[in-house]
């Protein structure tokens, strides 16, 4: 009633003797996929619904402006803290 060693064993819950190697490469895997997931999330700083909104407030600013509703110093005002916030 021992434990059996050989080719016939298997070890490491059923992966035989490669068990630490299978551990070993989906950890790696893992840490590949999120460090991905995290530079997109960088890169686009934010989420797409975030830059959306900064993009339609921007725009709307634009029309103000256009429309003589702001002054010169109140549009890059304001532009500027629009930038600052993204």
């Amino acid at each position: 009633m021992g434990f059996r060693h050989g080719p016939g064993s298997q070890h490491m819950m059923g992966y035989g003797n490669y068990g630490f190697f299978w551990i070993v490469i989906t950890v790696v895997l893992l840490l590949i996929i999120f460090v991905l997931v995290y530079k997109l999330f960088k890169n686009n700083k934010g989420l797409p619904m975030e830059i959306e909104k900064s993009n339609k407030a921007l725009n709307i600013l634009k029309e103000r402006y256009a429309g003589g509703e702001l002054t010169d110093e109140e549009f890059t005002r304001k532009k500027d803290l629009l930038d600052k916030n993204n």
